[in-house]
């Protein structure tokens, strides 16, 4: 799995952004106890008490919801999991865990590396710092995919801007399972850069066994080499070995089926069945919904813009007329790459970060302006997401707004001045880097300038 040629990679794009690696790293650090007060991170807590139960169940926590996992827990064994703050809100309740087993395995062996639970635990706070030191390794894996590009073109920056403030997010102050994913999908373009096809294959299913959203990124692997889908098949096995001891993916497909026993709630508001079957929280029935014709107004709006902007990512009729029936088919994969963040509108349950699970794939334009409309067609599904709540705002003030806020137990105050802060550390990381990135920009138009002069470059 290990290749040098990458290795030697991350080493030299480490090593060139070293000092703004280790100032993230350090903002990171004063970050991460800041919002462990400020917000709830269930995702990293409930992480933790699953990862601490495998060494006792093993792959039977699948089968086991988070009240009955905590309380089992907390009798039998002494972990203090059974506070309310280990396992998913009431709106959630019965689900069993349901991330795939890969992110299972690394928060085990997190746990193992740090053991001990409770109230006065640093434990939680090391799962941050893990999840920080792969958000770092994803900037180096960036500054590969993107590296000429960074100096040369202004959506690279604006991408690598937003792609920073996300996974500081996500790393320091949420404690969620996208870094890593994002780590190994990143690893698994670096690898196909490369030409490494086999490994970038088997790297992009431990992501998917992560998290299964890098799937997106397989269909254009196979059209290209569909040879090196065997080691993609060969590294699910990750996840169908565990099968035969007990593991459940119940929960799993019932969110990947929008089935409402995954969640009674629909906290997507880009999805269009808002418009037909909006849940009637007010109801003493749990079934009872009513219509919302409003709610189909981001839907509306999204493929407005796919009608005026599609065509450039169709080729033109001339381009298919010498080319074989896989070149033609190839020839669609950036139709097939611009469409991927449309699949946020099909599914209840779309929380706001996943609005950048797809972001990585800009770095497989070719194009930079078909790379540019897809950066705007992420930032417009952002801007309908806002919307989206807005036309259904009736709804979500009844219940997902509400149960969301919960994730924030600080008063109003304090949790204001703490986003404030840690917008400003943010800024300051980001500031920072742009001013190298702009340095690397200027010295390289000084140094095509003087070549074309005919002077020595030293």
């Amino acid at each position: 799995m290990v290749d040098h040629h990458m290795l030697a990679a991350i080493s030299l794009s480490i090593y060139e952004y070293r000092k703004y690696l280790v100032l993230t790293l350090a903002i990171s650090m004063i970050a991460i106890p800041i919002a462990n007060g400020l917000v709830i991170q269930r995702d990293r807590n409930r992480n933790e008490m699953y990862g601490e139960a495998f060494w006792i169940y093993g792959f039977t926590v699948y089968n086991m919801d988070d009240d009955q996992l905590a309380e089992n827990l907390d009798t039998y064994y002494g972990f203090n999991f059974n506070d309310g703050l280990h396992t998913l809100p009431e709106y959630l309740g019965g689900v069993k865990y349901e991330y795939p087993v890969f992110g299972l395995i690394f928060f085990a062996i997190a746990t193992w590396l740090f053991p001990g639970s409770g109230p006065d635990s640093l434990q939680p706070l090391w799962l941050n710092f893990l999840l920080v030191l792969v958000f770092n390794l994803n900037l180096a894996l960036l500054a590969i995919l993107l590296r000429d590009k960074l100096e040369k073109v202004r959506w690279a920056r604006l991408f690598f801007g937003a792609y920073f403030v996300y996974g500081l997010v996500m790393a320091a102050a949420g404690g969620k399972l996208e870094p890593i994913v994002d780590c190994l999908l990143l690893m698994s373009l670096v690898l196909w850069k490369e030409k490494q096809h086999g490994k970038s294959m088997f790297a992009l299913g431990l992501s998917v066994q992560t998290k299964v959203y890098s799937f997106v990124v397989f269909p254009m692997f196979f059209l290209i080499n569909p040879v090196s889908s065997i080691w993609f098949i060969i590294s699910m096995f990750l996840t169908v070995f565990p099968v035969f001891f007990g593991a459940s993916f119940d929960s799993l497909i019932s969110h990947l089926f929008n089935l409402s026993s995954y969640s009674s709630f629909i906290v997507n508001p880009l999805f269009p069945g808002l418009a037909f079957s909006t849940p009637d929280l007010y109801s003493p029935d749990p079934t009872a919904s009513y219509v919302w014709i409003a709610a189909l107004i981001p839907l509306i709006i999204y493929l407005s813009f796919l009608v005026l902007t599609i065509r450039r990512y169709i080729p033109k009729k001339e381009e298919f007329s010498d080319l074989s029936r896989i070149e033609k088919i190839r020839a669609l994969i950036p139709l097939y790459l611009y469409l991927i963040p449309g699949s946020l509108f099909l599914f209840r349950w779309v929380m706001p970060w996943y609005l950048l699970w797809f972001g990585p794939v800009i770095v497989l334009f070719t194009k930079n302006e078909q790379a540019v409309g897809y950066l705007k067609q992420i930032t417009l599904v952002g801007l309908l997401y806002v919307l989206g709540i807005l036309v259904n705002w009736p709804y979500f003030i009844t219940g997902p707004l509400p149960a969301f806020f919960t994730h924030f137990p600080a008063s109003a105050p304090e949790t204001i001045g703490g986003v404030i802060l840690l917008s400003i550390l943010m800024a300051v990381a980001y500031f920072l880097w742009k001013l190298e990135i702009d340095r690397r920009e200027r010295k390289s138009v000084f140094v095509k300038e003087a070549e074309a002069r005919g002077e020595l470059i030293i």
